[in-house]
């Protein structure tokens, strides 16, 4: 069991990240033909012919693809542990600047004595795999990022607000991944290789919408975890219409906020998890606000809107 010796201070700057490549790069055994997680089999029917038109089209992007369904370690290279949001561009010019070096030694590691893909035995590697996810992203991820950010971001708030209450321990043990913080050690069950020291960086948690559970190390700058979402079995499944009792009492626009908000959510959150337009669901959360039904309160930059006990007691009766 590989262990990362940490510190009061690295318990401090470790945080959660999304992630956009991390999303990629989980994506692509699923398509392969890889386990599916519950609720995940509508994406990839919708996506099918689109990424077999892509690995088609592109051998490096092949043997990615086929790399990934059979190797117990993800190359580093492929994602590098963000400290702050970024973009997938600005993700993809990591990979991109990757030297080649780097990314050779890491595909010999994902490859453990296996002859490397012809496809992946080139100078430019790390530019052209960059290229590869790149067209994943354009073509299969980015539709539907809206939605899939907001799942993840609320995973995040789900569980900052664990963390206020219980601490470390409470939410590595919550994480779904073998994971667990003793003493000064954060233990990393079912990992191979090396223990490090963290020496002040942290660890960089990254909710994933494809159910990956994947130790990312770039020492001595960056450590990195990506764990399953929650939340994510419904976030392909068709919105189920607001109740007719509540619909009728409220409209069926502010019942289906109200119902969205059995967690704290920003507008952003609402309008991509809903389906409405940014001006029908701030109207319908003023009215909601004027009405008792739902609260506000700002965390970092956002502002999250969650029901107050009286809205949860509406919620509940009409469920």
């Amino acid at each position: 069991m590989a262990y990362l010796e940490c510190t009061p201070e690295d318990l401090a700057r470790t945080r959660f990240v999304v992630s956009p490549m991390a999303q990629v790069v989980a994506a692509l055994p699923l398509l392969g033909g890889g386990r599916l997680p519950a609720g995940m089999s509508r994406w990839t029917a919708g996506v099918r012919d689109r990424y077999e038109a892509l690995v088609a089209a592109d051998p490096v992007l092949r043997a990615l693809a086929d790399l990934l369904m059979v190797t117990d370690y993800v190359p580093d290279f492929f994602c590098v542990p963000p400290r702050v949001a970024v973009t997938f561009s600005e993700e993809a010019l990591a990979v991109r600047r990757t030297p080649y070096r780097k990314a050779r030694a890491d595909l010999e590691l994902s490859y453990w004595g296996r002859a490397t893909a012809g496809a992946l035995d080139v100078p430019d590697v790390a530019g052209r795999v960059a290229g590869s996810l790149t067209a994943v992203w354009n073509e299969l991820i980015e539709p539907d990022w809206p939605r899939m950010r907001a799942l993840l971001e609320h995973d995040i708030v789900r569980r900052a607000g664990r963390l206020a209450a219980y601490g470390w321990a409470e939410v590595f043990d919550g994480l779904g991944v073998h994971i667990s913080l003793e003493g000064e050690r954060i233990l990393l069950g079912r990992v191979a290789g090396a223990s490090h020291r963290l020496g002040g960086v942290g660890l960089v948690l990254m909710p994933n919408a494809f159910d990956a559970r994947t130790v990312y190390l770039d020492p001595p700058r960056a450590f990195g975890l990506t764990y399953p979402a929650r939340g994510v079995a419904a976030l392909w499944e068709s919105r189920v219409p607001a109740p007719d009792g509540l619909a009728a009492l409220l409209g069926r626009g502010r019942a289906a906020v109200l119902l969205e908000l059995a967690a704290p959510a920003s507008t952003s959150q609402l309008v991509a998890r809903l389906g409405m337009t940014l001006g029908g669901v701030g109207d319908h959360l003023a009215v909601l606000r004027r009405s008792g039904l739902v609260s506000r309160g700002r965390s970092g930059r956002s502002v999250l809107y969650t029901r107050t006990p009286t809205g949860d007691a509406l919620a509940e009766w009409n469920a």
